[in-house]
């Protein structure tokens, strides 16, 4: 019997506002125009560190205090708005300084330019970043939107401080829900004011109950030897593969340790460990951010509707040791990944996705419901009872599918093309010999030794150009 159940979608409102009084455009005008200035300052300052030799990567961040730049604005923009700006503002520096690090490791070919000042034709662009507790929409017979304000604009303009400006605002809203961040620009050449809104909604949803329905469900088993196993009701099998990754992770965290024990007495850091730590970071959140959009082109081709993403706090619990968690504390950053799959896979996809624990998902025979003569070795799962021998975390991941859907689930479905990567060290696996194995190359996740439409060719690390790849296996 079918479950009926609720997912999250994220989608984008855009509306016109038309202020009929004059004073009100004026208003707004002038709120963009301070929005727009704050990010100009801002910017100036942080150039100014950038191209000074002198200046460590830390010098730009501070070249001017948060502090200063609230005291300045927060009277025109409020707290609210001015706080999103500043958001807007690390966003920019944040995405500068990745792409610049892969430029200095070879992994992007042209140099990153600096952020650059909010102008066009000499002229500010009159635009701002709106918190969504500082603005609320209304929609009906007089349909309106009302944005907080600094105390020195409610002042200027005769708002009693306890209110908020109303404008009228025209169009017909696709979505309904809760709203986030608030983009509001003006086009001088059109006297116009555009909001961008992006709304996250509830709807109902028929969960899969077995592997004929329409809709496909896919698990998402995390692991620690492998960053994921995935099953989908289809039959639908990957794993990617990930000692290498941790490898040379556990080398740059044992090269820190070795840097901190040389520091002197009450010295925490040096710019070479902040260096390390950087770049451990860096090269771990790429190759997860590569895996997030590969697993959201692959889910687009099959067809899925739901995720659920395996939970580790039981697993650690069970399981703690200082290597396993290493491993899915820092390594794997748990909470990261699934933020980043949220966001790709909810805010862009439109597919829904869901945390559940995967405790003793690995224990288990998923052939023949056996627990009590099983082992594990590494990546081999072995059962004593039927004789099953397969992947211990495809094992994970098919348990884990089972665990969350109505109904048998049939793995027969897709078993195409590959061996594994490497069997040395992956070991025999009768049962999941022809489930495709991916590693990291530093620049996709790839199978060895193919380019399979999956595994594209194009080796751009650019994560644009990573999203726009359609090719589906």
């Amino acid at each position: 019997m079918a479950a009926t159940n609720e997912e999250k979608r994220t989608r984008t409102n855009t509306f016109a506002l038309a202020p009929k009084a004059e004073w009100k455009k004026v208003c707004l005008i002038e709120l963009l125009d301070s929005a727009a200035a704050f990010v100009n300052i801002v910017t100036y300052h942080r150039r100014q560190a950038y191209f000074d030799d002198d200046q460590t990567r830390s010098d730009v961040w501070n070249a001017i205090t948060k502090t200063e730049i609230r005291n300045r604005f927060q009277p025109v923009l409020g707290r609210a708005i001015t706080d999103k700006m500043l958001d807007k503002c690390d966003e920019q520096w944040d995405a500068f300084f990745e792409q610049l690090d892969d430029y200095s490791d070879g992994e992007r070919e042209d140099k990153p330019g600096v952020p650059g000042y909010w102008k066009d034709d000499g002229k500010r662009v009159l635009k701002a970043c709106i918190r969504n507790d500082a603005y609320t929409v209304e929609w009906g017979e007089h349909s309106r939107i009302e944005l907080a304000l600094g105390s020195e604009l409610k002042e200027k303009y005769g708002i009693p401080l306890n209110q908020r400006i109303r404008v009228p605002i025209k169009g017909n809203p696709q979505y309904d829900g809760h709203g986030g961040r608030l983009e509001l620009v003006y086009d001088r050449s059109t006297e116009s004011f555009t909001a961008r809104q992006p709304v996250t909604f509830l709807h109902d949803t028929t969960r899969a109950t077995d592997s004929s329905d329409e809709g496909c469900v896919a698990a998402v088993d995390v692991g620690a030897n492998n960053f994921v196993a995935v099953t989908t009701t289809q039959g639908h099998q990957r794993v990617f593969h990930a000692r290498p990754l941790f490898d040379r992770f556990h080398h740059y965290t044992e090269r820190i340790s070795e840097l901190q024990s040389q520091l002197p007495e009450q010295t925490d850091s040096s710019r070479l460990v902040e260096k390390l730590y950087a770049k451990r970071t860096r090269q771990r959140n790429h190759a997860q951010d590569a895996l997030v959009r590969h697993l959201a082109r692959l889910f687009s081709g099959w067809g899925v509707e739901a995720v659920y993403v395996g939970k580790l706090d039981d697993v650690r619990e069970k399981h703690w040791s200082a290597t396993v968690n290493e491993k899915t504390d820092l390594f794997w950053a748990h909470g990261r990944f699934r933020r980043r799959m949220q966001t790709v896979l909810e805010g862009e996809c439109g597919v829904s996705v869901e945390e559940q624990s995967e405790a003793g998902t690995s224990s288990q025979c998923p052939r023949c419901d056996e627990g009590t003569h099983v082992s594990r070795t590494g990546d081999v799962f072995q059962c004593g009872g039927c004789g099953f021998e397969g992947h211990s975390d495809v094992v994970g991941s098919e348990n884990f599918l089972q665990s969350v859907v109505d109904g048998d689930v049939d793995f027969t479905g897709e078993r195409p093309m590959a061996r594994p990567v490497d069997s040395g060290q992956n070991g025999p696996e009768r049962g999941h010999r022809k489930v495709p194995r991916l590693e990291w190359d530093d620049h996709c996740w790839r199978q060895r030794g193919h380019a399979t439409k999956e595994e594209p060719t194009n080796r751009s690390t650019h994560e644009g150009n990573l999203a726009s790849e359609s090719g589906t296996a």
